[in-house]
């Protein structure tokens, strides 16, 4: 399983390799009260790798996916988004989505995310477990690799 540090050494490599990639700017990092009454607004404890990764890149687009941010006016805003699609009382929060209405998240247990990563696949509209073990790993695979 990836880990934060590993994670931040993939993504210089590939930004040295394909800069192009990273050519949209990214949302604003949010600082921790925005992280605070983001938990608040969706009943949960953020995962550390969400938190980690937007404290770091501030969420957006991000190579060739995307995760929702805390920046408020963002179309990739966690909270709207997650209010949008009424995951609020899903169970999961949403995090990335394909650009084809299938949506990435974590799903909640006793008002924590969990760092295992679930698919909503919207043809048949179930979610199920990803073969990602954390945001990390996802990124890894399907922002960061072509």
């Amino acid at each position: 399983m990836m880990n934060f540090e590993d994670f931040n050494e993939l993504v210089q490599k590939v930004k040295s390799d394909h800069p192009i990639w990273f050519g949209i700017e990214p949302d604003e990092i949010p600082d921790d009260t925005t992280i605070r009454l983001a938990e608040e607004k969706l009943y949960t404890q953020l995962p550390d790798d969400y938190i980690n990764f937007i404290l770091e890149y501030g969420g957006g687009y991000f190579a060739f996916s995307n995760v929702f941010s805390l920046q408020e006016r963002s179309d990739f805003n966690l909270v709207y988004l997650n209010y949008k699609y009424d995951a609020v009382d899903s169970g999961y929060v949403l995090f990335s989505e394909n650009n084809s209405g299938d949506i990435f998240g974590f799903k909640t247990v006793d008002g924590i995310c969990e760092p295992k990563i679930h698919f909503y696949d919207h043809e048949i509209e179930i979610w199920q477990e990803s073969q990602y073990c954390n945001l990390f790993d996802y990124l890894e695979k399907v922002a960061l690799s072509n």
